[in-house]
Order: C-alpha cells, then sequence, then structure tokens
C-alpha cells in the first residue's frame, strides 16, 4: 500500500501508552500479560480511492486486543475492569479523531463499511485463559500525505 502502515500502529501504540488504561505492545504477547494488556495489530488494508495523479485514499483496520487474566477473583471485578477499559479506550481514541500522523480520521460510525466496536471472548495464552475484548479502529488515511518508499 502507498502510505505506512508502521506509523498507524505507533499512533495507536503511543496514544495507548500514554492514556494509562493498560500496558499496550504491537503484536501479540508470547507469554501471557499481567494485569490489563493492549495488543495492537492490523486486521485489514483498503484502497478507498484511487486517483489518476497517483493520490489514494486508504482504510486502515486496527484491532486492540485486551487481555485480562480471567480467573481473578471477585469474577465480576474483572467484567466491570474489561468493560470499563473498552470503554474508556474507545471514547479515548474517538476523542483524538484524528490520531495524528498519517489519519484523517477514525471512521467511528463506518462510513467506509466497518464501525469502532468491541467483541468479548476469551483465548488460552501459554496455558492462562483471558477474558479478552476486541476493539476494532477503522481509520481513513490522508491522501495529502507524503508515500511511503
Amino acid at each position: 500500500m502507498a502510505f505506512s502502515i508502521k506509523a498507524t500502529l505507533q499512533a495507536i501504540h503511543s496514544h495507548l501508552v500514554a492514556s494509562g488504561y493498560a500496558t499496550a505492545s504491537v503484536g501479540e504477547p508470547k507469554s501471557p500479560p499481567g494485569g490489563v494488556h493492549a495488543a495492537v495489530y492490523m486486521t485489514s488494508v483498503s484502497v478507498l480511492r484511487a486517483m489518476l495523479d497517483g493520490a489514494t485514499e486508504e482504510l486502515h483496520v486496527a484491532t486492540i486486543r485486551l487481555y485480562r487474566p480471567m480467573l481473578e477473583e471477585p469474577l465480576e471485578n474483572m467484567e466491570y475492569l474489561m468493560a470499563e477499559a473498552t470503554s474508556q479506550i474507545m471514547a479515548s481514541l474517538l476523542g483524538e479523531f484524528d490520531l495524528g500522523a498519517s489519519i484523517r480520521n477514525v471512521d467511528a460510525t463506518g462510513q467506509n463499511g466497518t464501525p469502532v466496536r468491541a467483541d468479548f471472548g476469551y483465548v488460552d495464552l501459554g496455558g492462562v485463559m483471558f477474558r479478552t475484548a476486541d476493539i476494532t479502529v477503522p481509520m481513513v488515511v490522508d491522501g495529502s500525505v507524503t508515500m511511503a518508499a
């Protein structure tokens, strides 16, 4: 694709680190994280529009996966914490509508096909069960930014 996907991931990672809601990494953790941990990774990249002069507009969709050990007691506190962290991160991302870098805007309502959303589930990581929340973050890349080599 034409624009730096690395800059997209770095913008989200920096935003998560600054927010203080969770520890954060780019890519899935290889061993069980402690507390609430956020992993950022790309889900898809697509071209929205292409111009004759070579300019393009892209949609980068990233996932922020929150992890929390499933069996921490009391169980209802774990669920409250995950729901609250998910809500705060989503609100924070929407408040930073452009995320800086080459992102024009977070596509909150899915005008380009994918809305901001969160899906909850469970995953086994290194023999430990985690409660997860996958936050989908669609971002429209600004077509006026400098193309990456």
